[in-house]
Protein backbone atom coordinates (compact mmCIF):
# COMPACT_ATOMS: atom_id res chain seq x y z
CA UNK A 1 0.00 0.00 0.00
CA UNK A 2 0.86 3.48 -0.75
CA UNK A 3 2.40 5.23 2.40
CA UNK A 4 -0.21 8.51 1.66
CA UNK A 5 -3.14 6.32 1.32
CA UNK A 6 -1.81 4.85 4.40
CA UNK A 7 -1.33 8.06 5.91
CA UNK A 8 -5.00 9.39 4.82
CA UNK A 9 -6.44 5.79 5.67
CA UNK A 10 -4.94 6.33 9.32
CA UNK A 11 -5.91 9.88 9.52
CA UNK A 12 -9.92 9.55 8.60
CA UNK A 13 -9.64 6.20 11.21
CA UNK A 14 -8.17 8.34 14.16
CA UNK A 15 -10.62 11.12 13.14
CA UNK A 16 -13.97 8.56 13.28
CA UNK A 17 -12.64 7.69 16.83
CA UNK A 18 -12.17 10.98 17.85
CA UNK A 19 -15.88 12.08 16.50
CA UNK A 20 -17.04 9.14 18.44
CA UNK A 21 -15.59 9.33 21.76
CA UNK A 22 -16.65 12.82 22.16
CA UNK A 23 -20.05 12.16 20.76
CA UNK A 24 -19.79 9.14 23.64
CA UNK A 25 -18.07 11.67 26.15
CA UNK A 26 -20.37 14.51 25.47
CA UNK A 27 -23.76 11.47 25.97
CA UNK A 28 -22.26 10.44 29.19
CA UNK A 29 -21.64 14.16 30.37
CA UNK A 30 -25.05 14.72 29.69
CA UNK A 31 -26.68 11.61 31.15
CA UNK A 32 -24.57 12.82 34.31
CA UNK A 33 -26.25 15.87 34.58
CA UNK A 34 -29.95 14.96 33.86
CA UNK A 35 -28.96 12.48 36.73
CA UNK A 36 -27.68 15.36 39.14
CA UNK A 37 -30.19 17.30 37.77
CA UNK A 38 -32.73 14.45 39.28
CA UNK A 39 -31.42 14.09 42.73
CA UNK A 40 -31.07 18.14 43.40
CA UNK A 41 -34.98 18.23 42.04
CA UNK A 42 -36.00 15.18 44.79
CA UNK A 43 -34.10 16.18 47.46
CA UNK A 44 -35.74 19.52 47.25
CA UNK A 45 -38.95 17.86 47.46
CA UNK A 46 -38.29 15.94 50.18
CA UNK A 47 -36.84 19.34 52.02
CA UNK A 48 -40.08 20.89 51.18
CA UNK A 49 -42.47 18.31 52.51
CA UNK A 50 -40.20 17.82 55.52
CA UNK A 51 -40.45 21.48 56.24
CA UNK A 52 -43.91 21.68 55.66
CA UNK A 53 -44.66 18.85 58.37
CA UNK A 54 -42.23 21.05 60.47
CA UNK A 55 -43.81 24.41 60.34
CA UNK A 56 -47.67 22.88 60.92
CA UNK A 57 -46.73 20.85 63.64
CA UNK A 58 -44.84 23.98 65.50
CA UNK A 59 -47.94 25.57 65.34
CA UNK A 60 -50.15 22.70 66.76
CA UNK A 61 -47.63 22.08 69.49
CA UNK A 62 -47.31 25.97 70.03
CA UNK A 63 -51.34 25.95 70.07
CA UNK A 64 -51.00 22.43 72.54
CA UNK A 65 -49.08 23.90 74.62
CA UNK A 66 -51.23 27.25 75.30
CA UNK A 67 -54.01 25.00 75.78
CA UNK A 68 -52.70 22.67 78.04
CA UNK A 69 -51.10 25.15 80.15
CA UNK A 70 -53.93 26.70 80.04
CA UNK A 71 -55.85 23.22 81.70
CA UNK A 72 -53.05 23.16 84.13
CA UNK A 73 -53.68 26.80 85.03
CA UNK A 74 -57.67 26.03 85.56
CA UNK A 75 -57.96 29.10 83.37
CA UNK A 76 -61.43 29.21 81.10
CA UNK A 77 -59.21 29.39 78.47
CA UNK A 78 -58.87 25.97 78.04
CA UNK A 79 -62.29 25.18 76.35
CA UNK A 80 -61.01 27.85 73.89
CA UNK A 81 -58.05 26.39 72.86
CA UNK A 82 -58.54 22.98 72.53
CA UNK A 83 -60.67 23.41 69.40
CA UNK A 84 -58.06 25.36 67.57
CA UNK A 85 -55.30 22.88 68.63
CA UNK A 86 -57.71 19.75 67.66
CA UNK A 87 -57.99 21.75 64.09
CA UNK A 88 -54.09 22.41 63.62
CA UNK A 89 -54.04 18.64 64.70
CA UNK A 90 -56.22 17.58 61.94
CA UNK A 91 -54.67 19.61 59.47
CA UNK A 92 -51.36 17.99 59.16
CA UNK A 93 -52.70 14.95 57.80
CA UNK A 94 -51.74 16.36 54.09
CA UNK A 95 -48.43 17.19 55.27
CA UNK A 96 -48.09 13.82 56.78
CA UNK A 97 -49.04 12.38 53.23
CA UNK A 98 -47.00 14.33 51.29
CA UNK A 99 -43.44 13.48 53.57
CA UNK A 100 -45.00 9.60 52.95
CA UNK A 101 -45.11 10.23 48.98
CA UNK A 102 -41.52 11.45 49.01
CA UNK A 103 -39.88 9.52 51.70
CA UNK A 104 -37.81 7.43 52.46
CA UNK A 105 -39.62 5.07 54.55
CA UNK A 106 -38.08 6.36 57.78
CA UNK A 107 -39.02 9.67 57.19
CA UNK A 108 -42.64 8.57 56.18
CA UNK A 109 -42.59 6.49 60.05
CA UNK A 110 -41.05 9.63 61.98
CA UNK A 111 -43.86 11.54 60.74
CA UNK A 112 -46.69 9.05 61.69
CA UNK A 113 -45.04 9.12 64.69
CA UNK A 114 -45.00 12.47 65.33
CA UNK A 115 -48.61 13.00 63.78
CA UNK A 116 -49.66 10.03 65.96
CA UNK A 117 -48.48 12.16 69.13
CA UNK A 118 -50.34 15.09 67.88
CA UNK A 119 -53.66 13.38 67.80
CA UNK A 120 -53.18 11.26 71.24
CA UNK A 121 -52.59 14.55 72.99
CA UNK A 122 -55.59 16.39 71.90
CA UNK A 123 -57.69 13.51 71.94
CA UNK A 124 -56.47 13.49 75.62
CA UNK A 125 -56.93 17.17 76.00
CA UNK A 126 -60.60 16.91 74.64
CA UNK A 127 -61.57 14.03 77.17
CA UNK A 128 -59.67 15.76 80.23
CA UNK A 129 -62.63 18.51 79.43
CA UNK A 130 -65.34 16.72 78.52
CA UNK A 131 -64.78 15.24 81.94
CA UNK A 132 -64.42 18.12 83.53
CA UNK A 133 -67.54 19.51 82.13
CA UNK A 134 -69.55 16.35 82.92
CA UNK A 135 -70.15 15.78 79.09
CA UNK A 136 -67.81 12.38 79.23
CA UNK A 137 -68.33 10.18 82.42
CA UNK A 138 -64.85 7.64 82.13
CA UNK A 139 -66.62 4.15 82.37
CA UNK A 140 -65.50 1.58 85.05
CA UNK A 141 -61.94 0.60 85.78
CA UNK A 142 -60.80 3.64 82.91
CA UNK A 143 -58.59 5.46 84.73
CA UNK A 144 -59.62 9.46 83.85
CA UNK A 145 -57.15 11.64 82.03
CA UNK A 146 -55.79 14.68 84.62
CA UNK A 147 -52.74 17.08 84.32
CA UNK A 148 -50.09 14.17 84.66
CA UNK A 149 -51.39 12.22 81.42
CA UNK A 150 -51.66 15.55 79.62
CA UNK A 151 -48.00 16.85 80.29
CA UNK A 152 -46.74 13.30 79.60
CA UNK A 153 -48.48 13.73 75.89
CA UNK A 154 -46.83 17.03 75.57
CA UNK A 155 -43.58 15.38 76.32
CA UNK A 156 -43.70 12.89 73.97
CA UNK A 157 -44.77 14.74 71.32
CA UNK A 158 -41.54 16.83 71.68
CA UNK A 159 -39.69 14.39 71.50
CA UNK A 160 -41.13 13.04 68.34
CA UNK A 161 -40.75 16.29 66.74
CA UNK A 162 -36.94 16.48 68.02
CA UNK A 163 -36.81 13.15 66.59
CA UNK A 164 -38.19 13.97 63.03
CA UNK A 165 -36.40 17.11 62.69
CA UNK A 166 -32.85 15.12 63.63
CA UNK A 167 -33.98 12.64 60.69
CA UNK A 168 -35.00 15.07 58.11
CA UNK A 169 -31.42 16.95 58.91
CA UNK A 170 -29.44 13.53 58.68
CA UNK A 171 -31.48 12.86 55.29
CA UNK A 172 -31.11 16.04 53.68
CA UNK A 173 -27.20 16.30 54.66
CA UNK A 174 -26.59 12.71 53.11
Amino acid sequence: MDPGIAGLAGTAIGGVIGVVGTLASTRLAGRDQRRNQHEHWRRQQRRDAYSQLLSQSSEAIRLGTAATDAYEGDEASAVDLAPQFEDAVRRLDAAESLVALEGPQEAALAAMELVGALHVWTNMLGLAIATDEGHYVPSMGEASVGVSTLLERKEKTYESSDAFIQLCRDLLDS
